[in-house]
């Protein structure tokens, strides 16, 4: 044998063991060993497996459980807008007292928290002085009288001349006068109530060296009280006198009303602001100073379509509600109006009857299956399924026979 025909040989071995090797490895050489096949086989189980484990995963994806929510109808009812404000209680009237004279105070006969009477005396300066000097003009008022009178009987008799009679009578008006003067400073010792009241504030003690001016006693009127407050000039256009208002006093339990007693004509120029004046009906709770919210209407409206403010979902100035088709919901976008305590008035985007979701807006979109928990309070009742049309007994025999077949 020739070397060439040696080394054909061992190629041609060489390519059939290789190839051989290949077809082996990629299962296609099934005759190579029945481990072989029988292993290949578990594998292509394996996959089987895998792949029905993966589609049963898919299908439970398919049956995602229904967001439980609670449900609104949507109703016309009155609305009304209001505008809040914060103010403080003032008394009707509260005013210093102060010493109208120099002296040493002598007697003190109220303290704070005190009712008076208008006119009472509340507290007095030492006035032996005054009363001493008030005692001599009312003695020397008393003798010019007494020659006014005789003036008068002599010039009767033709006795003294007109112009004596005169002088006499001159002489008698100003110890009047001087009379009056006395009392006067006597009376400036005493401080007394101008008005009923309650005393808020003593400032004073008994001895005490005080000079014209001085605070002495702080008296204040609570019958009534006032609250005064600014609004927008747009919004004080909408607010007549005698309107009726709610105070919400900060630590005086509930809600009170009060009336608008008077609108100012004019707009403050540095807060572009109009002051209103509202009074509060006599309440021994109420204390002057104390800070109070102010609810005041500023429109209303009646059979508005409404919808609770729960239901509103904001996203900046875009404003939705879910709405509740039979086990689903749908996003709607709403365009609304006035707004109360509990309720927004709703222009367009919904109709009365509709159903918008309250609670659970949290986890809903478009298409959401939802489970509603109040359905029998809000008056809700899933969407009978639409009745499928009946199979045309015609159209089925030939598919019928043709399965037979």
């Amino acid at each position: 044998m020739s070397r060439q025909t040696v080394l054909w040989s061992t190629a041609a071995l060489v390519l059939v063991l290789g190839t051989g090797a290949v077809l082996w490895r990629t299962g296609v050489l099934t005759q190579a060993g029945g481990g072989v096949a029988v292993a290949d086989t578990s594998v292509a189980g394996a996959d089987q497996d895998q792949g029905k484990d993966k589609k049963d995963k898919k299908g439970e994806d398919k049956e995602t459980p229904a967001v439980p929510v609670e449900l609104a109808r949507v109703d016309a009812r009155g609305i009304a807008a209001y505008y809040r404000a914060a103010s403080v209680l003032e008394a009707d009237r509260l005013v210093e007292l102060p010493a109208r004279t120099v002296g040493r105070v002598r007697t003190l006969a109220v303290e704070e928290g005190d009712w008076v009477a208008k006119g009472d005396v509340l507290a007095e300066l030492e006035n032996d002085r005054e009363r001493i000097q008030l005692r001599k003009a009312e003695l020397t008022l008393a003798d010019k009288e007494r020659q006014l009178e005789r003036s008068r009987q002599m010039l009767a008799e033709e006795l003294i001349s007109q112009q004596e009679h005169d002088d006499q009578e001159s002489a008698w008006k100003l110890a009047e006068a001087e009379r009056d003067l006395a009392a006067i400073a006597l009376e400036e010792t005493r401080i007394r109530a101008p008005f009923g009241g309650q005393v808020t504030e003593r400032r004073i003690v008994e001895g005490q060296q005080v000079n014209v001016g001085d605070p002495a006693l702080t008296l204040g009127d609570f019958t009534p009280l006032r609250v005064r407050v600014h609004l927008p000039e747009a919004v004080a256009r909408k607010v007549e006198a005698g309107q009726r208002v709610l105070i919400a006093p900060e630590t005086a339990g509930p809600d009170r009303e009060a009336v608008v007693e008077r609108v100012s004509p004019v707009v403050d120029p540095a807060t572009s602001t109009v002051r209103l004046t509202l009074l509060v009906e006599e309440d021994q709770d109420l204390r002057v100073g104390g800070f109070c919210k102010v609810r005041i209407t500023t429109d209303r409206r009646q059979d508005a379509l409404a919808i609770p403010k729960l239901a509103l979902v904001e996203e900046g100035a875009l404003r939705s509600v879910f709405v509740a088709a039979a086990d689903t919901v749908r996003k709607v976008e709403i365009r609304t109006g006035l707004y109360d305590e509990s309720h927004v008035e709703v222009l367009e985007g919904v109709f009365a009857g509709d159903h918008v979701v309250t609670m659970g807006q949290g986890g809903l979109r478009t298409g959401t299956r939802i489970d509603v928990l109040n359905a029998e309070a809000a008056g809700y009742a899933k969407e009978p399924p639409q009745p499928q049309p009946a199979a045309d007994p015609a159209a089925a025999a030939p598919q019928t026979l043709a399965r037979s077949e």
